[in-house]
Formats: C-alpha cells, sequence, structure tokens
C-alpha cells in the first residue's frame, strides 16, 4: 500500500482537469502516460490550479488472516471520513512529472488510462520485492469538482500480506492558494 496515499492524491489533482481532449492508452509506463496527459492540454495547463478540499471515506478493507484486533479496528474504521485540503501551483499544474502517478516506484504499468470528456478510468499495476499493488479509479469530473471510486489491491508474498481497500473520493475547489501555501 505503500503508493496508494501518493497516488490517490495525484489523482486528486488529475480529475480536476476541464480539457476536453482525452488519453486512452493500455499497458503503458507511466512516462508515456505523462508525456500524452501533457498532449492533450497544453493550452489551459494539466489541471486547475488553486486550493482544493478532498473527502475520503473508507468504504471496506479487508486482510483475510489478519489478527481479530486489527480486523475489529479495520471494521471500526470503515465509513469514516478524512478531509484533506491541498495547494496546486499554476507551474505544478502545467508541467506534471514522469512519476506523478507512481511516486517513486519505476516498477509500475497501467493496464489502461483512460481520461477525457469528463471521465476517468485507470488501472496502475506496481510489482515490487514485497509482492503487487494494484489500484483501480473511476469517476467524473468537471472544472472544480469530482467524484471517484478508488479500489486498492495488495498481494504479498505470503498468505497473511493480502489487503483490499475500497474508497470513494469527494472533492471540490474551494478558492486561491495563500501566500503561505505556495
Amino acid at each position: 500500500m505503500r503508493h496508494a496515499p501518493f497516488v490517490l492524491t495525484a489523482a486528486f489533482m488529475l480529475c480536476a482537469c476541464g480539457s476536453d481532449d482525452s488519453v486512452d492508452l493500455e499497458n503503458a509506463s507511466a512516462n508515456e502516460v505523462a508525456q500524452e496527459l501533457r498532449k492533450a492540454d497544453t493550452a489551459e495547463g494539466f489541471v486547475n490550479p488553486g486550493k482544493w478540499k478532498q473527502t475520503v471515506t473508507l468504504l471496506e478493507m479487508t486482510s483475510p488472516g489478519m489478527p481479530a484486533e486489527m480486523a475489529e479496528a479495520m471494521k471500526r474504521a470503515t465509513g469514516q471520513s478524512q478531509v484533506n485540503e491541498s495547494c496546486l501551483t499554476a507551474e505544478q499544474a502545467k508541467r506534471p512529472r514522469e512519476d506523478f502517478f507512481t511516486g517513486a516506484g519505476k516498477n509500475c504499468r497501467y493496464d489502461h488510462f483512460k481520461w477525457g470528456n469528463g471521465k476517468i478510468d485507470l488501472k496502475l499495476n506496481c510489482t515490487e520485492e514485497q509482492g503487487i499493488q494494484t489500484m483501480e479509479l473511476a469517476g467524473t469530473y468537471k472544472p472544480d469538482s469530482y467524484q471517484m471510486a478508488m479500489t486498492a489491491n495488495t498481494k504479498g508474498l505470503s498468505a497473511g500480506q493480502t489487503m483490499t481497500m475500497k474508497m470513494r473520493v469527494d472533492a471540490e475547489r474551494i478558492g486561491e492558494c495563500t501566500a503561505k501555501q505556495s
């Protein structure tokens, strides 16, 4: 699950896009996706800069073979929401980096990446020494808001290292960044 928070944050920023250009790739590297996204929206920038508020709600978290006390803690966390605010500068919005979704992990490929016309749908697979991580995102967006469903699966090398998380994300642009936030 090492990449999940980073990828989720990056996806939040991506879904704020307002362009009608689209990207539709299969079996693509992070670099290939970043290049296509840069081409798709060069006039307007990658995403709308500004201050964003994201509400992430944990819908389900399972891990077969987990100790009872940890399983109970996961059950209590289900249905809880976390609210985050972030600032995206105009420069960050204009030029996404190659590792925008994948973080530092170079062992990731998109099974598919579809973005445009108000919809996003992607599946990212990352292979690490500890196992395989898969993330799926699907949702809709407008220039100043988006809604998304996310499923993250981790399959470790041993039986007790398997986990599935399902989340819902609701986000809105809430204004301009202040000098402190930039």
